[in-house]
């Protein structure tokens, strides 16, 4: 089965795939997507032109959260009807639960991006000088005061964060004790 051929299997597999449509594109292979975010990739198997395999993938590109990775292969002959019914048989039942769960997730992490967006901001008011740096799933601001330089890291949606001072002289330490040792 060579490039064209695949594309056009596809195109029939997507007709009686319920929801799904074929993306062809000359770059990648052909995808199968619905409005939902679900999408099947359909690869030619390497040395073995008569057969076909589906893989189904995670939105945005997303490895799946450490998901299992859903995919059948079948004989072309069988055809599109047939293949579309095990793959709505054997491939979507276990793909859809675990993409509901990545939708989930995905959807937990946008939450804990926008909390830890709003600290940086709040940050950025209250230390004009802090380098603040938003490293994806973690913030990192660096400040100086003195000789002390401090580095404060949140990660997720910023909840808690570490605190490290370094180069902290004896008047500094006494001076935070006793609002780092105060109950809130």
């Amino acid at each position: 089965m060579n490039r064209q051929e695949i594309k056009e299997f596809a195109t029939k597999l997507a007709l009686v795939l319920d929801g799904f449509t074929a993306e062809i594109a000359e770059d990648r292979p052909v995808h199968l997507v619905r409005p939902d975010g679900a999408c099947l990739v359909a690869y030619r198997v390497w040395k073995r032109p008569e057969r076909v395999k589906i893989i189904a993938g995670y939105p945005d590109g997303n490895a799946g959260y450490g998901l299992p990775r859903h995919e059948i292969t079948a004989a072309v002959a069988r055809g599109p009807e047939r293949i579309a019914a095990d793959i709505r048989r054997r491939l979507l039942p276990t793909y859809e639960r675990d993409l509901a769960i990545v939708r989930e997730r995905m959807t937990e992490a946008a939450v804990a991006d926008a909390q830890r967006a709003r600290f940086a901001g709040r940050l950025r008011r209250l230390i004009p000088a802090a380098h603040v740096v938003d490293e994806g799933r973690r913030l990192a601001v660096r400040w100086y005061v003195g000789t002390a330089a401090y580095v404060l890291t949140a990660s997720g949606e910023a909840s808690t964060c570490r605190i490290e001072i370094d180069g902290a002289d004896h008047d500094l330490v006494t001076r935070l004790a006793p609002f780092l040792h105060a109950e809130r």
